[in-house]
């Protein structure tokens, strides 16, 4: 969201060596901690809202989420951040895509809507695959953005059945990456695409305090690795890879001003009661999250790799 500060600041910025944690904490001025913020007064409660009679998946939780990311969106990176990754693929009706860590299902029907492909959604919070469901089934998207809930220890899927692939940080929270790569080359196509954003370490094997204080209150768990582990793998799995991009600061600013404008919404129109513990919890997870990130010692990355054309590679043996 545009206008709010971002954590590059001016050499002149008062806030220039604030971390995330104080400027949230000052974004909330006028207001208890942080794990029990209050109205300041009487107002309109800043959710989402649907047509339907609340059911059981729209925990307090999933309204805060989609509050901060945007409807449809449990973590950083709307629509048009989405469009602007998959833009890569070069997307056409006839591809089938796999969208891996598919959330609440956003950019599953981001694509599905804007390129006319199929897309098949896997998410491994059972909660998160049932309301996303609920909401392709809104959208009606339900056959053509599907999101089902996996264990991604024992995924399996039809070979050589995608063109593409896709994952927005998810792969940091698979203990096993090595198998779990392997499964997705073997589903990808000849010249099939993987595209993934993740959290990634700094360097190889890295556990300090920074790190080890976020892996401790991630609800998924978190494996990282660093980008030379990728590297490592995907290129012992013969996938050219075209694209590893370090996307740290735009990540950064996408967290930092979505933010702030919630704050900002909130302040005015004040914040539901119901909402303070799921409030409080993911206000410390990323806090946690961005203190790993500003000391350095996580980054967020983009890869981009191609599967080679084996049948082409056959048939010149």
């Amino acid at each position: 969201m545009s206008g709010a500060a971002s954590l590059k600041a001016e050499p002149n910025d008062p806030n220039a060596k604030q971390s995330f944690r104080e400027r949230l904490t000052a974004w909330w001025e006028g207001y208890e901690p942080l794990s029990a913020p209050k109205p300041k007064a009487p107002g309109p409660t800043h959710e989402v809202r649907y047509e339907a009679e609340k059911q059981r998946w729209e925990t307090t939780r999933l309204r805060l989420v989609q509050d901060v990311w945007g409807e449809g969106f449990s973590s950083p990176g709307g629509l048009e951040y989405v469009m602007s990754m998959v833009k890569f693929f070069g997307l056409d009706p006839a591809m089938s895509v796999i969208d891996l860590g598919a959330g609440l299902g956003g950019a599953t029907r981001a694509m599905c809507e804007n390129f006319g492909v199929w897309v098949n959604g896997f998410e491994a919070d059972a909660n998160l695959a049932e309301a996303a469901n609920a909401l392709s089934l809104k959208a009606g998207l339900a056959k053509r953005a599907s999101v089902v809930a996996f264990d991604p220890g024992t995924f399996t899927h039809k070979a050589k059945s995608a063109d593409c692939v896709f994952s927005k940080e998810f792969m940091y929270t698979v203990e096993d990456k090595k198998e779990f790569l392997k499964t997705i080359e073997t589903v990808m196509k000849s010249r099939g695409q993987l595209l993934f954003t993740d959290y990634m370490v700094a360097e190889p094997h890295l556990r300090n305090a920074n790190i080890e204080s976020w892996i401790d209150i991630e609800p998924n768990g978190a494996h990282p690795w660093a980008e030379s582990d990728y590297r490592q793998v995907l290129e012992d799995l013969h996938l050219d890879i075209r694209v590893v991009q370090d996307t740290t600061e735009s990540f950064q600013k996408m967290v930092t001003s979505s933010w702030a404008a919630f704050a900002r919404i909130a302040q005015t129109a004040g914040v539901s009661p119901e909402i303070y513990p799921a409030l409080g919890d993911e206000i410390e997870l990323w806090a946690r999250r961005m203190q790993a990130i500003e000391a350095g010692d996580l980054k967020v990355c983009r890869i981009h790799a191609l599967k080679r054309d084996t049948d082409k590679l056959m048939a010149d043996w």
